[in-house]
């Protein structure tokens, strides 16, 4: 089967029969050599945290009696987290019900008895003093009906603040207390970090500290998610190591998933004033023996150039001046299977 497909010049899948020596063309895609106004780069190692962070606790007494969070979860700005018991509440919210409603009886009946004492009052049939005391009577029974008013709100109050809910969107990063645990106010119940408010913290050094531009975006990477982001530099934390003279500079991550407090982050932090450099996509790099090349084809064929990265730009690389040179073909797609003047078929040319 081998020998009728060779012989009618079918290839296999990635590959096509190259003409005379019958050696496999490897079929390759490839990104042209751009130049552009950049910085150079140093990847420093930094660390995740939350500029935002709440030790969340409650603004009631009592025992919690429902748990809704984990440690690791996602949590909505108003999210119920814990509950607690609210038996006592509820038979205090209506005791007060029930005394409002003998006190409506009751200022019913008073309201009747000052409309006939007024008139009678009028008729002369009774003293001043026993129509003021009818309505002082009526006027002692409005105010007890407003006390309990004000008790009935500071109960559902209670009520209320007995479901402790999330301060914003965040992730909860501890908890600290479980179903059947007595809490009073103030006790930390668990820590929410907001996941708007991400940041890494960057150690640069001083020298270097006006190159850290507010505003400024710079590469970032999180191997241990597997996330490659787009940080902006947001200002510096003004306290200088003594030791090592580094500043912290913040950078501050868009929302992603899973962050982890302290977790390392790599960035590509800039070292220098912008210039024109030559910029080459990262996946046209490829490594052999620790050095980064890179193949271009010549005549058909795949030429491979050694490499130096200077700074990392976003998809791109920047790399020094050397045997690459602007608009020329790098293959970005097909070079891990590529050796020196192996042959290749470009199947298609990206534009810049």
């Amino acid at each position: 089967m081998l020998f009728v497909c060779l012989s009618m010049g079918i290839a296999w899948p990635g590959y096509l029969m190259a003409a005379g020596d019958g050696r496999p063309l490897t079929r390759v895609v490839t990104s042209p050599v751009v130049e552009k106004n950049v910085a150079e780069t140093t990847q420093v190692v930094g660390t995740l945290f939350f500029d935002r962070m709440s030790n969340l606790s409650a603004e009631v007494s009592g025992l919690v009696n429902a748990v809704h969070v984990r440690e690791g979860d996602r949590v909505k700005k108003g999210q119920v987290l814990f509950g607690l018991n609210t038996d006592f509440i509820d038979n205090e919210i209506a005791s007060v019900r029930a005394g409002m409603e003998q006190l409506k009886v009751r200022l019913g009946r008073a309201e009747k008895g000052l409309k006939r004492y007024e008139t009678l009052f009028q008729q002369k049939a009774v003293s001043e003093a026993e129509y003021d005391d009818i309505v002082l009577s009526r006027e002692d029974l409005v105010r007890q009906t407003i006390i309990l008013e004000k008790q009935l709100a500071l109960a559902r109050l209670k009520k209320q603040k007995s479901l402790i809910r999330a301060p914003f969107d965040g992730v909860v990063i501890e908890k600290k207390t479980d179903t059947g645990d007595w809490v009073s106010p103030g006790v930390r119940l668990c820590v929410v970090g907001s996941i708007k408010d991400l940041f890494i913290k960057v150690p640069v050094s001083e020298s270097l500290l006006t190159f850290a531009l507010k505003g400024q975006t710079v590469p970032v990477s999180i191997d241990a998610l597997g996330i490659k982001e787009t940080g902006t530099i947001d200002g510096i934390i003004p306290v200088a190591d003594p030791q090592t003279r580094s500043v912290f500079v913040k950078v501050r991550l868009p929302e992603i998933e899973h962050p982890v407090l302290s977790m390392s982050a790599t960035v590509s932090m800039p070292v220098g004033e912008k210039k024109n450099m030559l910029l080459i996509p990262r996946d046209a790099l490829v490594s052999f023996n620790g050095q980064d090349m890179v193949y271009t084809v010549e005549q058909g064929k795949s030429a491979p150039i050694p490499v130096t990265i200077l700074s990392y730009v976003g998809e791109n690389v920047a790399i020094a001046p050397g045997s690459v040179v602007k608009g020329m073909p790098l293959v970005v797609d097909g070079n891990d299977r590529l050796r020196p003047d192996q042959g290749v078929e470009v199947i298609k040319s990206l534009k810049k």
